[in-house]
């Protein structure tokens, strides 16, 4: 096995970093692209524990940085889930291009949420994982932000966030998208993960989600899990049905 550090361009000119994982063996056995949260990164133990585990599966990996965050280009303020299901559109055409198989894709948090959205455009993707994804994106500022922080967001065109500057554009964006209604068009298998005692995004919605999907899913609910899975062997079993189900529909 080896590691490639690329770049790739998206549809808006930037910059994205990554690496792919090449197996051991010449001719891979299909391929997955790991997509990361909103605070994190492609070298989330998560994301770099799972690419290894794959390539050690003969399974060639990609992990990238989304527009604004890692070594990609851009500022962190203009993050939408539109550009970053723009970012994965850019992704999966570089895996698609390498030939090696079917391809399927994982998503953590708000990567799950731009994984749903994205395979309910592209009929090809062979399957899914989501892990603590949100389907109610749009409750985000109302989680956060009183009503006027909300108004004083939109007025002055950005709010903070954890010290972090967030443009109008990530509002105006949560008010256009509907994940339910795009998980309803998804025709790959996908796995929900999701902890019970996730502090960010409620359980319920990954019930609500799994409700929804039309074809062959599974939930998984972890026990005392929290949103970043942060007890190791609640982290473990995650990682183990991931890598279960991935490998099922890649081959």
């Amino acid at each position: 096995m080896h590691e490639e550090r690329i770049s790739f361009i998206n549809s808006h000119g930037d910059k994205l970093s990554g690496v792919i994982h090449h197996p051991s063996s010449a001719t891979p056995r299909g391929a997955v692209i790991l997509c990361h949260g909103m605070e994190s990164n492609k070298n989330s133990e998560k994301i770099a524990s799972l690419a290894a585990a794959l390539a050690g599966q003969g399974i060639l990996v990609l992990r990238f940085d989304f527009s604004y965050v890692g070594e990609s280009t851009g500022k962190f303020e203009d993050i939408t889930y539109s550009g970053e299901v723009d970012d994965l559109r850019a992704a999966y055409a570089l895996v698609r291009n390498r030939n090696a198989g079917k391809i399927a894709i994982l998503g953590s948090s708000m990567g799950g949420t731009v994984a749903l959205l994205f395979a309910a455009g592209e009929p090809a993707v062979a399957g899914l994982v989501t892990v603590a994804a949100p389907v109610h994106p749009e409750e985000f500022p109302r989680r956060t932000l009183t009503p006027k922080q909300i108004e004083e967001w939109r007025h002055q065109g950005f709010t903070l966030y954890h010290g972090q500057r967030l443009n109008v554009s990530l509002l105006n964006d949560l008010e256009k998208i509907n994940v339910l209604e795009a998980a309803a068009c998804i025709t790959c298998p996908v796995l929900v993960i999701h902890g019970d005692a996730d502090e960010v995004v409620p359980v319920k919605e990954a019930h609500k989600l799994h409700g929804i999907l039309n074809h062959s899913k599974k939930l998984l609910v972890l026990e005392g899990g929290d949103h970043r899975l942060s007890d190791p062997a609640i982290m473990q079993r995650a990682l183990t049905e991931a890598l279960d189900w991935l490998l099922k529909y890649v081959h």
